[in-house]
């Protein structure tokens, strides 16, 4: 009989020591798979923040590309386009043709003399005071210290601002000389009523 109960007792601790062990054994798979899902979600939290950066990365470098686009023709009529002319006070948006000619001027404004389109030094554009959207003619209408803003064909688009307006005759071309100190100008030249003088608009880059 008392070998009986020490049997039963020893299979007794037996169960209820591998219950144990089970036990834990179950706990610490439970601990190790909540401790995977957590690093698993860390990982995910992580990638997805990497993704946003790179998200923002991507669209920066398209708004920048965006900021540069050109959206104006590469030439008008077979005459090349080497830029923009944006006059907000007078309403007008018009091109800059490569060379001037009697055709080319009737096409738009055109280059007389200068640097390259936002250079430094003194880039002379000249029009027509026709009654065209593309032209001119409203030129007289501009003041000191309005603003004229300029496009390259590389996108860059700089502001000026006028400082001098003024008529001079058709052999006077003080208006065109490159002596800017090394700054960017431009002058802006049409014919007053008649074309009997040429009314000049000079301006000069604006800084913040």
């Amino acid at each position: 009989m008392i070998d009986n109960i020490k049997i039963i007792s020893i299979l007794l601790i037996t169960i209820i020591f591998i219950t144990f062990i089970a036990i834990k054994i179950i706990n610490n798979n439970d601990i190790e798979e909540i401790q995977s899902n957590d690093i698993q979600q860390e990982d995910l939290k992580i990638e997805n923040k990497y993704n946003e950066i790179n998200v923002i990365k991507t669209n920066a470098k398209t708004n920048n590309n965006d900021e540069n686009k050109i959206d104006f023709p590469t030439e008008i009529e077979g005459t090349e386009v080497i830029g923009k002319v944006e006059i907000p006070k007078i309403n007008l948006v018009t091109y800059i043709l490569a060379e001037t000619s009697k055709e080319t001027l009737n096409k738009s404004v055109t280059k007389l003399c200068g640097p390259k389109v936002n250079g430094l030094g003194n880039l002379c554009i000249t029009g027509h005071n026709y009654n065209n959207k593309n032209m001119f003619k409203d030129l007289k209408e501009l003041d000191i210290g309005d603003n004229i803003f300029i496009t390259d064909t590389k996108g860059n688009k700089i502001e000026y601002l006028v400082y001098d307006k003024y008529k001079v005759y058709p052999k006077e071309t003080e208006c065109l000389s490159q002596e800017t100190e090394g700054e960017r100008e431009i002058t802006l030249i049409t014919c007053t009523s008649g074309a009997i003088k040429r009314l000049i608009v000079k301006a000069t880059e604006f800084y913040d």
